[in-house]
């Protein structure tokens, strides 16, 4: 009942998941409120929890959540029963073999879903004839060569990472090559977002009574990541048109 009562209050305890969602609702807010979407796909959706804020925020689009681990899709299968959402469906799909309907969505959603596969390009090729004319595509990806604060988490590594990541100007021009327009391109994880990410991780260590403890305030310093204008960062949030 606690875990309930806590989550309820501030959300998953996660700050990694948190500030990708940030980003992803700020720059969606600013840059696709007023976008009618008919179809949009959470390309990596896991057990869907951009599918159904995207599902709230786009009431009249059909959302479908993609995923290849079977276990998430039924998570999130049930969770859209329980939360009676009409509007959002799972199944599997694989960003490399392009199983979908050519030009059939308005809205590509992919976070941090290009450093678990090998070969980034190919995707985004599938994303942009997956797109229909005009469509969007955001992306959020960790960059490469990333630098700890603590030396207690110098030897840190990402699980199940087939690349450490790209940088925001390799991913750019992967992007233009394709024909896509690049509209907002984001540095993440800067300076404060990166601070209450290493602080976050090692309350986590500490037990979940210490975390718990720890996380709204951790909560309010990866807020101010969104204000700074951060010149570097561990990750890239980028929204491009396809053109």
């Amino acid at each position: 009942l606690f875990l309930k009562m806590y989550i309820g209050i501030f959300g998953i305890p996660e700050i990694g998941f948190q500030i990708r969602s940030l980003y992803f609702e700020k720059i969606t807010n600013s840059k696709l409120k007023n976008k009618k979407f008919k179809s949009i796909l959470d390309a990596g959706s896991g057990i869907g929890a951009y599918s159904f804020w995207l599902a709230k925020k786009y009431t009249k689009a059909n959302v479908l959540g993609g995923d290849i681990d079977r276990e998430n899709l039924d998570l999130g299968i049930n969770f859209a029963k329980k939360l009676n959402f009409s509007n959002v469906s799972f199944k599997y799909f694989d960003i490399l073999s392009r199983s979908g309907e050519k030009g059939k969505y308005d809205l590509i959603v992919n976070i941090d879903i290009l450093e678990h596969v090998d070969n980034y390009e190919k995707a985004l090729k599938n994303f942009y004839a997956l797109l229909a004319p005009n469509g969007y595509l955001y992306i959020h990806t960790p960059q490469p060569d990333q630098k700890r604060i603590f030396k207690s988490l110098e030897n840190w590594a990402h699980v199940g990472h087939v690349h450490e990541g790209y940088t925001s100007s390799e991913l750019r021009e992967a992007l233009e090559k394709l024909g896509f327009k690049v509209i907002v391109l984001k540095q993440t994880f800067g300076f404060f977002g990166k601070l209450a990410w290493e602080l976050n991780h090692m309350s986590l260590k500490k037990g979940f009574i210490v975390s718990g403890l720890a996380y709204p305030f951790l909560y309010l310093i990866c807020r101010i990541d969104l204000l700074a204008h951060n010149k570097n960062g561990l990750g890239t949030a980028i929204l491009v048109q396809k053109i």
